[in-house]
Parts: C-alpha cells; structure tokens; sequence
C-alpha cells in the first residue's frame, strides 16, 4: 500500500514540477532567477517525495507560496535596457554563454599543408641525446658550438634544446 501511495505522490508532483517550469520558462527572455528558483522548486519537490510520510498540501504550499512571491516580485528585480531601435524599454533576453578555454573545448582548424615531423629533442635536462644526434648526422662538438652561441658553457645549463626540420634550433636554459 505505500509503495502504491508514493508512486501516486510522485506522479502528481512530476506534473506539478512540470507545470511550475512550464510557468517560469514560458518566455524567451528569461533569468538567472528564474533558473534559481526552478531549482527551488525541485528541490522542494524531492522533499516531498521524500517525506511520504508528511501531508502533501503541507510540502506544496510552500512551493506554491515561492512561485507566487516570485511572479509578484519579478518585475521589480528584472534588469531592462531602452531599445534603440523603438526607444521602448524592454527586458534582456537570456543569452547561452559559449565555453571558454578552461572548460577544454577545442575548434576544429582546417589545416592547410600537412605538418611535417615535430622538433626533436637533442637536450633534455642537461642530458644530451646521442640518439636524435645521430638521425641529424650531428656530433656532441657540433652541438657544443651550437649550444654555445645562446651562452651556454656546459650541457648541464640547458633545460630543452630541440631542432626542427628547417635546422632551427630553440634552447632554454635552466633557471637557477
């Protein structure tokens, strides 16, 4: 018998969920207060679900009394601009905000030509790499000289040093 009771309270507040939202979103121009308030009213609505055990009526008036409240008060809380075009005021209209950097969401770049190989390592750490010297047919005196033109003394000052396809070379030297 409580199973049947709470499955028939949820139905009813499904459709009364269904029908606040209804009313809070059925303009294009919408807020951040309203959005708040939904979430309110949600919130109260798994209370009652929650609470089988408590009258209805006393777990939707205060949803009932938040919605009204709201739709009395939201005129007075809602931020308007003057139209230029008819010289009316009229209320801003919700806008989606787009993704930033952060949220890691990435545009897809036509590429042009295709990239050739990445820059390779020689130094990594002050440790050279004989190996990646060897498939540029370079020595450690060659890469002493090179290295020598940034300023650097000794292997051991170098953080990275790579060369690219085109014989350009990047150094960073350590910080210390």
């Amino acid at each position: 018998m409580d199973l049947a009771i709470l499955l028939i309270r949820t139905i009813v507040l499904y459709f009364f969920l269904m029908l606040a939202i209804q009313l809070l979103f059925r303009r294009k121009k919408t807020s951040l207060a309203d959005l708040l308030v939904a979430f309110m009213v949600a919130q109260f609505i798994v209370l009652a679900v929650d609470k089988p055990g408590k009258p209805l009526l006393a777990l939707l008036l205060p949803t009932l009394f938040l919605l009204v409240l709201h739709m009395l008060f939201k005129p007075m809380f809602t931020r308007y601009h003057r139209n230029e075009d008819k010289n009316r005021i009229s209320s801003i209209p919700f806008k989606p905000q787009t993704a930033d950097v952060e949220m890691g969401v990435l545009d897809e770049v036509p590429v042009s030509k295709p990239m050739g190989p990445l820059p390779l390592p020689l130094i990594l750490d002050g440790k050279v790499l004989d190996h990646n010297l060897e498939q540029l047919g370079k020595t450690r005196f060659w890469l002493k000289n090179e290295v020598q033109r940034y300023g650097v003394q000794r292997f051991k000052e170098v953080a990275y040093c790579s060369m690219d396809r085109y014989g350009h070379m990047f150094l960073d030297k350590k910080r210390t």
